[in-house]
C-alpha cells in the first residue's frame, strides 16, 4: 500500500494541476494535508445527500406499495380483532345470564324440595297415616 503522504520534493505550493498524480491525495492550497486526504478513497463516507425532492419522490414505489400492503394487512387484523372480541363479550353476557337463570331454578327447586320433605310434612303425614307422638327414648340433654 503506497502511503498517502506526500513525496518531500512537493512544494507546498502547488495548485490543483500541479499536485503529483497520486489519487489518493489533493491538495488544497495548504502544507498540510486534512483528514479526509489522508484516509483511503474506498474508505470515503458517502456524501450526505441534501435532496430537495420532496419526501415521497425520494421512496421507491416497492417500498411504498410494501408499506401501504403492510398498514392495510394490519388495519384488517385490527378491525378483525375488534369484532370477534365483541363477539366474544355477547357470548360471555350469555352465558352470564343463563349462569344466572339456572341459579335461580336451582334455589327454587331445592326450596321445593326442602317444603315438601321438611319436618312439618313428615309429621302431618305420619298424624294422616295413625301414628302418634310419644316422648322420645333416652333422658333429655340439658342445654346451659
Amino acid at each position: 500500500m503506497r502511503s498517502p503522504v506526500p513525496p518531500p520534493s512537493a512544494s507546498p505550493n502547488l495548485s490543483d494541476s500541479e499536485a503529483p498524480s497520486d489519487n489518493n491525495w489533493k491538495r488544497h492550497g495548504t502544507a498540510l494535508p486534512s483528514w479526509t486526504d489522508l484516509e483511503h478513497t474506498n474508505a470515503r463516507r458517502r456524501p450526505t445527500s441534501t435532496s430537495d425532492r420532496p419526501f415521497l419522490e425520494q421512496v421507491s414505489t416497492v417500498r411504498f406499495a410494501l408499506f401501504v400492503m403492510i398498514l392495510a394487512a394490519s388495519f384488517t387484523a385490527y378491525v378483525g380483532h375488534v369484532h370477534a372480541t365483541q363477539e366474544l363479550l355477547a357470548d360471555v353476557q350469555q352465558a352470564q345470564a343463563e349462569n344466572r337463570s339456572l341459579h335461580i331454578q336451582h334455589n327454587y327447586l331445592q326450596g321445593a324440595y326442602a317444603r315438601k320433605t321438611g319436618p312439618a310434612q313428615v309429621h302431618d303425614r305420619a298424624r294422616a297415616m295413625g301414628m302418634e307422638e310419644t316422648v322420645s327414648f333416652g333422658r333429655p340433654v340439658p342445654m346451659p
